[in-house]
């Protein structure tokens, strides 16, 4: 996994990463990494990973709500920025039917317990062990953030930080929770 700075840097195409099942073009790259949220086009992949306590969760679990899925890692400067911000969105609005779920990607367990002693998360921790979800979800850089309907159907994405505390961003979240 690169960063998203280091993804940009390099002036790679994403078609040629080793990542996803779809070939998705620069374009789409620089709409997901730009100020605010874009349309996500493919189908949605599925997910199914085991949450801290070993148990297996599946995104269906959660369809009636309008899910937060974030790929995240410890290592991740930008992570630890949005991971208390995202909390605070999905504690106000968990009665609207808001959930978090956070997606650590290739980490031990023991190191996201030491993370989440110093910044919990208001939602479900999932681990994603050997990048696998992380790949179908084409997270080619960190954070990876997506937005799931009460369907159960991702409608937007975001790679990199994204600032949750902006109205344009936050509008989307409102927008979907009242859809």
């Amino acid at each position: 996994m690169i960063s998203r700075r280091r993804l940009l840097q390099s002036g790679l195409s994403l078609a040629a990463l080793p990542f996803g099942a779809r070939a998705a073009s620069d374009t789409a790259l620089k709409t997901a990494t730009g100020p605010d949220w874009a349309p996500w086009t493919a189908p949605t992949p599925p997910l199914t990973l085991p949450d801290l306590s070993g148990r297996e969760r599946k995104l269906s679990a959660w369809r009636g709500n309008v899910v937060i899925v974030s790929f995240w890692a410890t290592w991740c400067d930008p992570c630890r920025d949005e991971i208390p911000i995202m909390s605070t969105m999905a504690k106000r609005h968990r009665e609207e039917g808001l959930r978090l779920v956070a997606v650590n990607v290739g980490e031990s367990p023991a190191k996201i317990s030491a993370f989440l002693a110093k910044w919990p998360v208001a939602g479900t921790v999932l681990h994603d062990r050997n990048s696998a979800a992380s790949k179908k979800w084409e997270a080619v850089g960190l954070p990876a953030n997506y937005l799931v309907d009460r369907g159960g159907s991702i409608r937007y994405w975001h790679l990199g930080e994204l600032d949750w505390t902006s109205t344009r961003v936050s509008s989307v979240v409102t927008k979907l929770l009242r859809a």
